[in-house]
C-alpha cells in the first residue's frame, strides 16, 4: 500500500511538473531580441550571387498587435520591378516562426524552429524533391547587425543533402527622418 501510494504521489508530481512545464513554455517570437525594431524604412544595398549590384527599399512594420512583423521590399537595382510583402510571425500549432512571401513573381513559406538566436533568424523553405527544381532548398536569414542596420542573405542548396551556398546578401540601413 505504501508503495503504491508513493507511486501515485511520484506521478502526481511529474504530471503537475510536466504540465507546469508545457503552461510556462514560451512561443519563439518574430520580433528580434534587445528590443531592435523593424519598423521604418530602410536603404539596402549589396549583390546578387552572380555579384550583379543589387539595391532595395524596405519598410517594417509590426501587425496584428505585435504578434506579425510586416517586411516590404520594392527592388531599385536592377530595375525589375520586384516587389514583395513577407510576413514573418509565430505558428503555436507548428511551434515555430513562419515566414510568407508573397512576392508579384511567385510565393513561399519558410520556418525556423529555433527562432531568434545571436541577433539571427534563418528561416529555411521546405526541400524540393521534383525533378528539374532550380536548388533542393533556400534559406533566409536576417542579421541584426546594429541598432540601425541588418543584414538579408538569401542562401540556396541545389543538392537534397543540404549544401548552402550564397545567393544574394543586402546590407541594410535605417533612413533618416530628414
Amino acid at each position: 500500500m505504501r508503495t503504491a501510494i508513493c507511486l501515485l504521489l511520484s506521478l502526481f508530481l511529474f504530471c503537475g511538473h510536466a504540465s507546469a512545464q508545457t503552461q510556462n513554455a514560451t512561443p519563439l517570437s518574430p520580433l528580434p531580441p534587445a528590443g531592435f525594431q523593424f519598423a521604418g524604412s530602410w536603404e539596402c544595398e549589396g549583390s546578387f550571387g552572380n555579384k550583379t549590384p543589387h539595391k532595395s527599399l524596405f519598410t517594417g512594420a509590426v501587425i496584428l498587435q505585435g504578434k506579425w512583423l510586416e517586411l516590404t521590399e520594392q527592388d531599385v537595382q536592377p530595375a525589375t520591378g520586384y516587389l514583395a510583402k513577407y510576413l514573418i510571425g509565430y505558428d503555436p500549432e507548428q511551434k515555430k516562426v513562419v515566414e510568407f512571401d508573397a512576392n508579384n513573381f511567385g510565393a513561399a513559406v519558410y520556418s525556423s524552429v529555433d527562432g531568434w538566436k545571436d541577433n539571427t533568424l534563418a528561416m529555411t523553405s521546405p526541400i524540393a524533391e521534383q525533378a528539374g527544381a532550380p536548388y533542393a532548398a533556400n534559406r533566409f536569414i536576417y542579421s541584426v547587425t546594429g541598432k540601425d542596420s541588418f543584414t538579408v542573405d538569401w542562401q540556396i542548396s541545389r543538392k537534397i543533402t543540404i549544401d548552402w551556398i550564397q545567393s544574394d546578401h543586402l546590407a541594410c540601413t535605417r533612413k533618416s527622418n530628414g
